[in-house]
C-alpha cells in the first residue's frame, strides 16, 4: 500500500498530461497540479508548517483547496477542513481543540478570520487566496512567486499518521474530530475503486463540499487515485450540475438523496445531454427506492446506494456494480470491512432482525476521535465501531439501514422507522421532499408527524397524504399529522436535518403549551 503522497506521484508519472482538475472552467493537468502542490508546500514550509502541525482549511470548493490539502500531506502536517458556514465561535473551538497555528482561507472569508485573531493568540499565520488582501494576511499567490521549481521532498510518514481531522456535525453536542490516516483513507479508496470501476477516462463531478468526507475522500481521492479528472463545482445547484455533466462530459456523480430529487426536477433533455454519465453513488441518508428507480430510468445510469460515515473515511458498504442490486439495500461491505448486527446487550442477531450496526476494518483510524477518550471508549468497543444506526442483514449479506436510533419513533409500544414512512411518501407523485419525526403524545408516547414539500404547482391536504400512507403500510405507521413547508433545513451535503425539525417542533410545542 502506498502513502497518499506516493499515490499522487504515481498518478502524475502515469498520466502527466491527463486533466487532473477542472475548476471555474479552468483545466489543470496532473503535472501542473503536482507543481502547484510543491509550490504550496514550499510556501507553507517557509511559514513554519511541518510534521504533525494541524492547519485549518477554511475555503469553498476550488482548485486551491485540493492543492493545499495535498501540500499539507506532503509536509506531514494535519489538514483540518472547516465547514464554510462555520462562524467565529465554531472556528475558535476547533482551533483550540486542534492547536492550529495556521489557517488557509479565501478573500470572501478573510475578514471573519481576521476578527478572530484577538481571540486566538496561537494563530500565527493567515494565508488567503485572492488579491488586494488586508494587512496581516499572507497571499497564497506568493507561494508561486517565491517557489524556484524544485521538488519539495515528502516527509517520511507512517501509515497510521494522522492526515486529516474532519469535524462531525455535532448532533449530540460539540463537534467531534474524526481522525483519518493514510491507511484508513487508502483502504477506503482502494475498496471503492473496483466497485465503481474508476479509471483514467473518468470525469468525476463533485458538487459535495470538499470539507466534507464524502467530497474529500470518496470523490477527490478516488479521482487522484485513478488518474481521473475531478470536476469541482463551488456548491450544489441542480442546474449547474446538469450543465457541468453536459459541458465537461462527466461520467460519475456523487450525492445525497435530496440532490437526486432536485436533479430529476430540473432536468431538461432539450438543454442537457447526459449521455456521458455512467454511474452515480448515493450516501448520507437512505435513498428512497422511487428516486433510484426514476433516476435509473431517466438517465440510464448505474445507481449505487451505499452506507458509511466520516469515521470510516467514506462508504463501508456499496451496492455491486455488476452483481445484484437489491431494493432498499445499501449493498455489501467493501473489501476490508466487517459488519455485525447486535441487540442492546451486544448479542449477534440472525438475518432479518433489526439491531445496531457495528463495523470494523482499516477504514477506521487507530486514533479514533481527536482527544475524546471517554467517547472513544463508548463508541469503539473490542475493535468495533458502534454506529448508532439501526439495520439488518439478509441471508446474502446485504445491509439494510432502517434508521438512526435517535430517529426511532415508539408509538403505543410499536416501533416506527421514519425511513419506511418516507419511502412511501416519496412514491406520491405530488411529493418532492419528505421527513418524518416523532411528536410527544401523553397516551401513545409519540406520534409520527410528516413534513412535506410539494412539487411545484401541486396541492394536497393533510388527510389526503395520511390516507395515501395508510393504504400502503400498517395504519399505526402512518403520520398522524402533516405539515406542508416551502423548504427543508438542509446540511452542506443536501441532507435533510431532522434535528432542526425536532428543535423547531419543541419550540412550537413550548409556545403553545402542549
Amino acid at each position: 500500500m502506498q502513502l497518499l503522497g506516493e499515490m499522487l506521484e504515481s498518478t502524475v508519472k502515469s498520466f502527466p498530461r491527463n486533466i487532473a482538475v477542472i475548476s471555474e472552467g479552468k483545466e489543470t493537468d496532473y503535472r501542473t497540479f503536482s507543481q502547484m502542490v510543491d509550490s504550496a508546500a514550499y510556501g507553507l514550509q517557509k511559514l513554519g508548517v511541518g510534521p504533525g502541525h494541524p492547519v485549518m482549511l477554511y475555503m469553498s470548493n476550488c482548485l486551491e483547496f485540493a492543492v493545499c490539502h495535498f501540500a499539507l500531506i506532503k509536509l506531514g502536517a494535519v489538514s483540518v477542513p472547516l465547514n464554510i458556514m462555520y462562524k467565529a465561535r465554531e472556528i475558535s473551538y476547533i482551533a483550540g481543540d486542534t492547536g492550529s497555528t495556521c489557517i488557509i482561507t479565501e478573500k470572501k472569508l478573510v475578514d471573519l478570520v481576521l476578527a478572530l485573531k484577538n481571540e486566538l493568540p496561537g494563530l500565527k499565520n493567515i494565508v488567503s487566496s485572492g488579491e488586494e488582501l488586508p494587512p496581516g494576511v499572507f497571499p497564497f499567490g506568493q507561494f508561486t512567486a517565491h517557489y524556484r521549481g524544485e521538488k519539495v521532498p515528502a516527509v517520511d510518514a507512517g501509515y497510521d499518521d494522522v492526515v486529516s481531522i474532519i469535524y462531525t456535525s455535532g448532533t449530540t453536542g460539540r463537534p467531534k474530530g474524526a481522525t483519518q490516516t493514510h491507511r484508513s483513507i487508502l483502504t477506503n479508496v482502494w475498496g471503492l475503486r473496483p466497485v465503481n470501476k474508476f479509471g483514467p477516462q473518468d470525469r468525476l463531478v463533485c458538487a459535495l463540499p470538499l470539507y466534507n468526507n464524502f467530497g474529500l475522500n470518496v470523490v477527490m481521492m478516488s479521482a487522484f487515485n485513478s488518474g481521473a479528472c475531478l470536476v469541482i463545482l463551488e456548491r450544489f445547484d441542480a442546474e449547474k450540475v446538469l450543465e457541468a455533466v453536459h459541458l465537461y462530459r462527466g461520467t460519475c456523480f456523487f450525492g445525497t438523496p435530496t440532490m437526486y430529487v432536485y436533479l430529476l426536477e430540473k432536468y431538461d433533455p432539450e438543454k442537457y445531454d447526459l449521455s456521458s454519465l455512467r454511474l452515480v453513488n448515493c450516501g448520507g441518508a437512505p435513498c428512497p427506492d422511487e428516486v433510484i428507480r426514476e433516476f435509473q430510468k431517466k438517465f440510464g445510469v448505474v445507481f449505487l446506494n451505499g452506507y458509511g460515515q466520516t469515521e470510516a473515511c467514506g462508504f463501508t458498504t456499496l451496492n455491486p456494480h455488476d452483481g445484484v442490486r437489491k431494493k432498499s439495500s445499501v449493498g455489501v461491505p467493501i473489501a476490508g470491512v466487517w459488519i455485525r448486527i447486535v441487540d442492546d446487550d451486544g448479542n449477534d442477531l440472525p438475518p432479518g432482525q433489526v439491531g445496531e450496526i457495528l463495523e470494523k476494518g482499516d477504514v477506521f483510524s487507530v486514533h479514533r476521535y481527536w482527544r475524546l477518550e471517554d467517547i472513544n471508549r463508548q463508541v469503539y468497543k473490542d475493535g468495533w465501531f458502534h454506529s448508532g444506526d439501526l439495520g439488518f442483514m439478509d441471508e446474502d449479506g446485504y445491509l439494510y439501514v432502517v434508521d438512526r436510533k435517535q430517529d426511532l419513533i415508539i408509538t403505543g409500544g410499536q416501533n416506527i422507522y421514519p425511513v419506511e414512512v418516507e419511502e412511501v411518501l416519496y412514491t406520491n407523485p405530488k411529493v418532492s421532499l419528505a421527513a418524518v419525526v416523532g411528536v410527544p403524545d401523553k397516551k401513545k408516547g409519540e406520534l409520527a408527524r410528516a413534513y412535506v414539500v410539494l412539487k411545484e404547482g401541486e396541492k394536497a391536504t393533510e388527510e389526503e397524504i395520511i390516507n395515501y400512507v395508510r393504504e400502503r403500510i400498517a395504519k399505526y405507521k402512518a403520520p398522524r399529522s402533516v405539515v406542508f413547508v416551502e423548504s427543508m433545513p438542509l446540511g452542506p451535503t443536501g441532507k435533510i436535518l431532522k434535528r432542526v425539525l425536532r428543535d423547531q417542533l419543541r419550540k412550537d410545542l413550548q409556545e403553545t403549551g402542549e
